[in-house]
């Protein structure tokens, strides 16, 4: 059927545009979708209907505002479309209107030639956020929910206004009634989304399921975050929504007071205007890849097309201002916005004392240190009183099952502490998942700057983390006098950076060029011109990492504008690591010394007051103790010095305890300072670094992954880690250390001293 309907909706949507006009096709593409689904709501609430009466039963089930059906009834060719679709639903069963629309939504309408197709793709469904919610998962949410405030009220309450600001499908408010029909409690619910489809879909389901009982629902269209403007006027909104200007200020919704619950799954989106999604309907992709190639496109559009896209441009910038400026959002309107830490102030706002809310949203709001002011907030206020954290494994929502979110609950008064179910992987039983009491004070400890939740799955991690910070103090207390960069961005710069190489140039590094204890990794040497310069290109590896050949660049600064760039550092070598990484990589710490070269935006370098602290900080860096702890911290995908500055570094005087290692008796620095030695002694740019630096001669020959292995057991002794803890984390590398390489090189008696 659904190949039917985008093929019906395409034909539609050709016939009645002007195909060179982008409004005019994005408009006609929501009516006819829009049309279609009103025909499969009215089909589902009335087997018997049909063409002639669909819009006396949408208006008795109210599924549109009278003035609303009215404007639909004008659409071109809106009664033959109608007869179009009922043909093509008749004798079929009509059922999960809500999925139905997901699928639907998997492909995007194009301009291919002189019509319109549907192809796979996904922006209509990120530009709305339409991810919906599994029904049993909404299901357990939102009971629990209402458990939670029955009892804080000691009793069934005599009415329950129950809401969700991003409505979706109507999958949390079809499951709140189920709930309280259940528990035999009266409830009024209250919905909102931007999608007149989706807006149209809850009220269908809400007029199927409270059929003939006394509960109460009212769905509206309309954008939670923006203030309305003026009155709402519900035929334009649904115009405006039609064009895609989901932020325009006609959009505001007047939203319903003093709610005791509020339940939900709100969009995980940015708000900003997406250039390569939208053209992307109405250009083919290999013209708008760049963004080079989309001004161009956009300066060969025509006038009409190209005051469309700046109308939506200015809607989001505008609705960016207005947003940031609205007290309703004094803690959430931070950074690049975010829907879903918008929709969770919104909803912790709207709610009254003893109210609480219920909701789904990215991990990131509890872990980005961009959240630290909010989370401390709904920490400190404490109205953050339980806290599930889930990986998408399982699939639950169809995205990348290594998206991580959590599932919040929020009190409006202060008399709860907070409670967090690590590694949750149950949709059922939420309330029966084993939790862990965490204090704001031990958030402080083991995230001192942010105070936000660390990267944790479960207790032991959690108890590890404890461990690590125990009596240590963190680098940026350790170091206070270290200087951090990045040096050289590619857009910010752009006009001092060329291709080629030359006089009064200089070559930039990126991030792909280092590794451990190597910033001869990669290079762009031998590739063809169009494979050096796409998007996310891949450097060639350097074959013999000691060898003779040093990485070549692809881009090339002015050596003046070098020169003013990297006047904060005054010593001639730097610590660079890669800055774009993820605990899901092989190693997410890569650090390297390199001189004080050009280094762009995806390398993260800080210098150090002398030669013994830079390679102290060096060996830990690249250590898997303290990689284990990066993993354990870093919830996004750049390691940048705010993370680096809380974590727990060894101390100082640790280094200068002699040992017996590999049969030789020296300070740990020196076996450190020695193996690292002969890790650059190959690479001529660090010829003079070590002159002045206590080494001793390493006889045997030996790969450089053991030598590496032999710093991680030095550093696992600077952090007093025990040999079977150090080797469970080796283990825990298995894409960098094979199974054979733990058992022969990780012997540490369970003191921490070498075997």
């Amino acid at each position: 059927m659904l190949t039917e309907l985008w093929d019906r909706v395409a034909q539609y949507i050709t016939e009645n545009s002007e195909i060179s006009n982008w409004k005019e096709i994005r408009q006609n593409y929501a009516y006819y979708s829009y049309m279609a689904f009103l025909c499969l709501t009215v089909k589902d609430l009335r087997d018997d209907s049909g063409s002639s009466t669909l819009y006396d039963i949408a208006g008795k089930y109210g599924l549109g505002e009278p003035c609303l059906l009215n404007y639909i009834k004008k659409i071109p060719g809106a009664d033959r479309f109608a007869a179009e679709i009922f043909d093509l639903i008749n004798g079929r069963t009509i059922t999960g209107i809500d999925r139905i629309y997901q699928a639907y939504l998997s492909r995007d309408y194009h301009v291919a030639g002189d019509r319109v197709e549907f192809a796979e793709g996904k922006n209509s469904r990120d530009i709305l956020g339409s991810y919906y919610t599994q029904e049993n998962f909404a299901y357990e949410i939102t009971k629990k929910a209402i458990d939670d405030y029955c009892f804080d009220k000691g009793k069934i309450p005599n009415l329950v206004r129950i809401a969700d600001l991003s409505c979706g499908g109507g999958t949390f408010l079809a499951s709140a009634y189920k709930v309280c029909k259940e528990k035999n409690i009266s409830a009024v619910f209250y919905g909102y989304d931007v999608d007149p489809i989706a807006v149209l879909i809850t009220r269908a389901r809400m007029a199927k399921a409270l059929r003939g009982t006394e509960y109460d629902f009212h769905i509206a269209l309309g954008n939670p975050l923006i203030k309305p403007a003026r009155e709402e006027d519900v035929v334009g909104m649904f115009k405006m929504a039609a064009s895609g200007r989901f932020y325009n200020s006609a959009m505001g919704s007047s939203l319903k007071e003093n709610i005791d619950i509020a339940v939900g799954n709100p969009p995980w989106e940015k708000i900003r205007f997406e250039e390569k999604k939208f053209l992307g309907h109405y250009i083919d992709a290999e013209e708008t890849g760049t963004k080079e190639a989309r001004k161009r496109q956009l300066e060969l559009a025509e006038e009409t097309n190209h005051a469309f896209y700046k109308m939506i441009e200015t809607d989001y910038e505008a609705a960016k201002k207005g947003i940031k400026k609205d007290r309703r959002f004094c803690f959430s309107s931070c950074g690049e916005l975010n829907t879903y830490a918008l929709f969770t102030e919104l909803c912790l706002n709207m709610i009254k004392d003893g109210g609480l809310a219920g909701l789904i949203v990215k991990a990131s709001l509890v872990k980005l240190p961009v959240y630290s002011n909010f989370f401390r907030n709904i920490l400190t206020e404490k109205s953050l009183y339980e806290l599930y954290m889930f990986v998408n494994r399982r699939k639950i929502f169809n995205i990348d099952s290594r998206e991580e979110f959590s599932v919040i609950y929020l009190h409006g008064t202060k008399n709860k502490g907070l409670r967090i179910a690590l590694n949750a992987n149950e949709l059922e039983d939420l309330a029966g998942q084993p939790k862990t009491e965490i204090s704001y004070s031990l958030l402080n400890k083991l995230n001192p700057g942010t105070g936000m939740i660390p990267n944790i799955k479960s207790n032991e991690e959690l108890q590890f983390l404890i461990r690590m910070y125990s009596g240590r103090r963190t680098f940026g207390e350790q170091y206070k006098d270290c200087k951090f960069g990045r040096l050289v961005h590619f857009t910010n710069h752009s006009e001092y950076i060329r291709k080629e190489a030359g006089g009064g140039y200089a070559p930039v590094y990126e991030g792909k060029f280092l590794e451990l204890y190597t910033a001869k990794y990669a290079t762009f040497e031998g590739m063809a011109e169009e494979e050096k310069y796409k998007g996310k290109v891949s450097a060639v590896p350097i074959k013999n990492i000691d060898g003779d050949k040093y990485p070549q660049s692809r881009f090339f600064i002015q050596s003046n504008v070098w020169e003013r760039l990297k006047r904060k550092f005054d010593g001639e070598y730097v610590i660079a690591w890669r800055s774009l990484t993820s605990a899901t990589n092989r190693r997410t710490m890569l650090a390297t010394l390199l001189p004080l070269i050009p280094t762009c935006q995806s390398i993260q370098l800080l210098q150090l007051q002398t030669k013994t602290e830079m390679l102290r900080v060096l060996a830990v860096f690249n250590s898997i103790i303290f990689d284990s702890i990066v993993r354990l911290k870093m919830a996004g995908l750049d390691l940048t010095q705010t993370i680096i500055r809380q974590l727990p570094m060894p101390e100082e005087e640790r280094f200068k305890k002699v040992i017996l290692f590999g049969n030789v008796e020296a300070t740990i620095d020196s076996h450190i300072n020695s193996r690292i030695y002969r890790l650059y002694m190959k690479d001529s740019r660090f010829e003079d670094y070590f002159k002045d630096i206590e080494i001793y001669r390493i006889a045997e020959e030996r790969p450089r992954k053991k030598l590496i292995a032999e710093i991680d057991c030095l550093v696992a002794m600077l952090y007093e880690v025990d040999g079977r803890t150090l080797q469970k984390i080796a283990r825990s590398f298995d894409k960098y250390y094979s199974k054979k390489e733990v058992e022969s090189w990780f012997q540490l008696s369970t003191t921490g001293d070498a075997l």
